[in-house]
């Protein structure tokens, strides 16, 4: 238990700091101004949410084209399903280049001219295509699809956004703090 002191107020800090939904609180309303904006972490809230909608159409539209191949237990597929879709949502971030954009956001590269100040310029710009573009497609499937698919598809997407936000992003900061702290005990 006493070696798990150090981890929980590091981890809580690195929660704070990094988290989607957690960090836009953490800089918000601070008094020195931060490199990485509340606005930028908005956008990369956004890009998430829609990597996460993307993911769930997509393993819909698999499913759709392709009778099942693979049959699970009642009730237990489900759950497998949200899980996959969360890992497909973070797997896709980093396909769609959300890290990249993190990083370059995080750089306040947006306050320099030059080629720095014109990739934090595309970053946003790619952000908010990819956000505002996953909320139109959502918005298309809702009105285009027949109720009982779209519903089925926004309660997938609510329980995949739930499971990345509260389970496979904390997860992979806690693993990035345990990593620091074990590099510290080396030293």
């Amino acid at each position: 238990a006493r070696a798990a002191m150090p981890f929980v107020p590091a981890w809580w800090a690195a929660l704070k700091g990094q988290h989607s939904v957690l960090g836009i609180f953490g800089s918000y309303g601070g008094e020195e101004e931060q490199p990485f904006t509340t606005r930028e972490r908005c956008l990369c809230l956004g890009m998430g949410l829609g990597c996460t909608w993307i993911s769930v159409f997509v393993k819909h539209a698999v499913r759709v084209a392709r009778d099942d191949l693979v049959e699970l237990p009642q009730g237990f597929g489900y759950h497998v399903d949200t899980v996959l879709c969360a890992m497909a949502g973070a797997a896709l971030n980093l396909f769609i280049g959300k890290s990249l954009v993190k990083t370059v956001l995080k750089r306040d590269w947006d306050s320099r001219k030059g080629i720095k100040g014109h990739v934090s310029m595309c970053a946003s710009v790619w952000a908010s295509v990819l956000a505002f573009g996953s909320l139109a497609h959502a918005l298309n499937v809702a009105v285009q699809r027949p109720s009982e698919v779209s519903m089925q598809l926004f309660h997938k997407w609510m329980h995949s956004l739930a499971m990345h936000l509260a389970v496979v992003e904390p997860a992979k900061i806690a693993l990035a703090v345990l990593g620091g702290l074990a590099v510290e005990r080396v030293r």
